[in-house]
């Protein structure tokens, strides 16, 4: 393979600590095949971010590359023993039940507080956990107590998850996870180096599992496509413990042509970036729609609510829909069940967890009022919009299919959308936060800025741009253009 001038001295660096910083499209992977290869003799751990990516690389890397995710190498050595008490997620309510309590504002603290140190690389449970207090310098008598309570009964969840033998409260994969980060697990008796991707969105825990490996790292990312920072990730390429790696760049897309590219950059430009995107692959076209006659269509979302919403409003033209991670992962059973809830049809109801969890619906609504949580809220939300929904959704299941290569339209989240790229592609119209507005802090900002930019650079063909991308470009002119012509403009 003929490599590029940005990626042949990435191949052949012998380097203990590699930092690869690399644009959308521009072969980040395809990189650090070549880098196995050409070091054949050292072995080597790619370190995936879930199990799809894990079961492609393995295709793509070569022998001496063993591809796993984190979770992946707890499990074998905790996990496998937690196997009779896990679970994907711990509920509210399974908080509550484990503290004997219908105090809901403490249960949600209680689980943010557990939630918070399971991602961290620390070794206790402790104040910073805590999300209510944490901007306060000081403390009165009264929410010193309320901390002290809450971070007794965190620990007193933690020690129950992580008892064998009480099965009374379940363990989540990021519970063990916890525990072997926790272990301070030594690598270098299996492999020479770690390849760790996805640096700029990295969950503390596995940032400090690589940290401390006494063996080669090589760490790629992408700055800009950090979109999970909500989720207490943070960005290992500038990490005090790579800062003193060498550094390369790779700036050239060969996903889609300079139009695209130029998007981007817009994008970026907001963030301060000055290094430039190159758009080297196919001329891409960018416009404020998709042709009626492409043969499939992606449209990518800000959110849950806007996949459905569309996909609604897509059923009567009767489409072939593929839906990235499953149509059950936008949580259309859970919304069926507690739309029959609703309506006080219990004896429908499929989940009876939610027959148990909750006296009625009022009391539903009330807790995820109490303790604004997003998921909750989210499915009132639906629930209120669509009084048929049960008949809406088994019309959108009729349209499913599992294999997007016989769909016409594909459905995604923007944060599922990472990694992937289609020929055509629409960003929909629910990007509603202005990550341009005074008011906006620049952690948030970002956060919308990087989600536009991965949502942007799925495109290999067509790109239909939403209003929120539109409006920026146009300030980006406009910021550009003489006082009186931008004047003329308004």
């Amino acid at each position: 393979m003929q490599w590029t001038h940005e990626q042949q001295p990435i191949i052949n660096s012998e380097a203990s600590k590699l930092l690869i910083q690399a644009f959308a499209g521009t072969g980040k992977t395809t990189t650090l095949v070549g880098y196995a290869k050409h070091h054949s003799s050292v072995k080597l751990l790619y370190l995936c971010y879930n199990k799809s990516v894990e079961q492609a690389a393995k295709g793509r890397f070569p022998r001496n590359v063993v591809c796993k995710t984190a979770h992946g190498l707890a499990y074998a050595v905790y996990g496998s023993q937690y196997a009779h008490k896990q679970t994907n997620n711990l509920r509210l309510t399974d908080i509550a039940r484990a503290m004997n309590t219908q105090d809901w504002e403490l249960v949600r603290d209680v689980l943010t507080t557990l939630n918070n140190f399971m991602a961290s690389a620390d070794m206790a449970i402790g104040q910073q956990h805590f999300p209510r207090f944490r901007e306060q310098r000081m403390l009165t008598s009264a929410q010193e107590r309320f901390l002290s309570k809450a971070l007794h009964l965190a620990n007193t969840i933690w020690n129950r998850m992580i008892d064998l033998q009480d099965t009374g409260l379940q363990i989540t994969h990021d519970g063990y996870l916890k525990l072997y980060q926790l272990s301070q697990p030594d690598l270098s008796q299996r492999f020479g180096g770690i390849l760790m991707d996805e640096g700029q969105d990295v969950n503390p825990v596995i940032a400090n599992i690589v940290r401390i490996q006494r063996i080669r790292k090589i760490t790629v990312g992408d700055p800009h496509q950090q979109i999970y920072r909500f989720r207490g990730a943070e960005d290992a390429l500038s990490s005090s413990w790579m800062a003193d790696a060498e550094r390369h760049y790779l700036t050239q897309s060969f996903r889609f042509g300079p139009a695209i590219a130029h998007v981007a950059n817009i994008i970026l430009s907001y963030k301060g970036e000055t290094r430039k995107l190159q758009g080297l692959g196919p001329n891409t076209q960018v416009k404020r729609s998709l042709p009626v006659d492409i043969p499939h269509r992606t449209f990518i979302h800000r959110t849950v609510v806007g996949v459905i919403e569309n996909a609604l409003s897509l059923v009567p033209r009767q489409p072939r829909i593929f839906w990235v991670g499953g149509i059950d992962s936008y949580s259309l059973r859970d919304l069926e069940d507690l739309f029959l809830f609703s309506r006080g049809r219990n004896q429908e109801v499929q989940n009876r967890k939610l027959l148990r969890d909750y006296r009625d619906y009022a009391q539903y609504v009330e807790i995820a009022e109490v303790s604004q949580d997003s998921e909750m809220l989210r499915s009132i939300k639906i629930i209120s919009a669509y009084p048929d929904l049960p008949q809406r959704i088994l019309a959108l299941r009729a349209c499913t299919l599992t294999d997007e290569l016989d769909a016409t339209v594909t459905l995604t989240t923007g944060h599922k959308a990472k990694g992937l790229e289609w020929d055509f592609v629409a960003l929909y119209d629910d990007f509603t936060a202005d990550p341009l507005a005074p008011d906006l802090d620049s952690g948030k900002r970002d956060d919308e800025l990087n989600l536009l930019y991965v949502a942007a650079t799925r495109a290999m063909k067509i790109l239909a741009l939403n209003s929120m991308v539109l409006s920026i470009m146009q300030r980006y002119v406009d910021a550009r253009e003489p006082g009186p012509l931008a004047a003329q403009r308004q």
